[in-house]
C-alpha cells in the first residue's frame, strides 16, 4: 500500500486545531517547543491572524485531509535593526516523520519568504 501524497499549502483558520494538536505533542513530550503544555487554541488564532496580517507565511502539509504537520515564519526580535529577519519553526505530527515533511515544509517557507 502506498503512503498518501503530502500537500505543502498555506494555512487556513480552520487547521488550527490540527496545528494546535500536532504542536501540544511536542509540548509534552519533547523539548523543542520551550513550552511545558500545550498551547490553547485562542494562542494559535491570535498567532495566525498577526503572521497573516505581517504577510508572513504560515504552511501545513495535509495528507488525505488531515493537517500532519505545519511551519511558519514570525518576526525575531521587536529591534528595528530587526524588521527584516524571521525566525522559522517546523513541527510535524509523530507518525509524519521520517518521509522528508519536514524538508518540504522548509523548503516551501524559505520560498515564501
Amino acid at each position: 500500500m502506498t503512503a498518501p501524497r503530502a500537500t505543502v499549502r498555506p494555512a487556513r483558520r480552520t487547521d488550527l486545531p490540527e496545528v494546535a494538536a500536532v504542536y501540544g505533542h511536542h509540548a509534552l513530550h519533547g523539548v523543542a517547543t520551550f513550552d511545558e503544555a500545550p498551547r490553547p487554541l485562542a494562542e494559535w488564532e491570535r498567532k495566525y491572524d498577526d503572521l497573516v496580517a505581517r504577510g508572513l507565511p504560515f504552511l501545513v502539509t495535509e495528507e488525505a485531509g488531515r493537517v500532519t504537520g505545519f511551519a511558519h515564519a514570525g518576526p525575531y526580535r521587536p529591534k528595528p535593526a530587526y524588521r527584516y529577519t524571521v525566525e522559522d519553526s517546523v513541527y510535524l505530527a509523530p507518525d509524519a516523520t521520517g518521509r522528508g515533511l519536514g524538508a518540504a515544509l522548509l523548503g516551501a517557507l524559505l520560498d515564501a519568504c
